[in-house]
């Protein structure tokens, strides 16, 4: 963290896994009085629909800046894949892109272990992750209408994840 900013490096694979822990680290970072996320992508390989529809989620819960109307979610790096997923799903318009950071982070980066979720709270950000994406873009409503309506399913179910 330097402050306004907060950078994560993401690794491997930006999946459902880790989608509901950047939503609650962005959201710990803000009440530190964090303003704006650049998130490293040189060494992401692969992103799936739910990761793109936090990134979604919170790009557009925070805004944009209102002295600039620069967004507050930044990508650095994404390579071609995961710049076409954005940009197929309307995503890329509610995020910043660099090529390079202008600014390197100062300091070391630390790993943050945020600790285990539960199925249930997976299947609740898996499912707000492909609402949203469906309210961005016609289209995605063809894509995710089957699999939201599994997931409210399974969420309504008594014996639920």
């Amino acid at each position: 963290v330097a402050l306004p900013t907060a950078f994560f490096k993401v690794t491997g694979r930006a999946a459902v896994e880790s989608a509901r822990d950047l939503r609650d680290l962005v959201e710990r970072f803000q009440g530190e009085g964090v303003s704006q996320f650049c998130l490293d992508l040189s060494e992401c390989l692969l992103m799936d629909s739910t990761f793109s529809g936090a990134l979604a989620h919170l790009a557009s819960t925070l805004g944009p800046k209102a002295e600039t109307g620069c967004p507050r979610i930044v990508l650095s790096r994404p390579n071609d894949r995961i710049r076409d997923l954005l940009d197929s799903l309307g995503v890329l318009s509610l995020v910043g892109v660099l090529e390079e950071l202008a600014q390197q982070p100062a300091g070391e980066m630390t790993e943050v272990d945020l600790g285990s979720s539960s199925k249930r709270q997976v299947a609740e950000c898996c499912l707000e992750s492909h609402r949203l994406l469906m309210a961005l873009r016609p289209e995605n409503v063809t894509k995710f209408k089957e699999f939201t309506r599994t997931l409210e399913r399974q969420l309504q179910s008594p014996i639920s994840p």
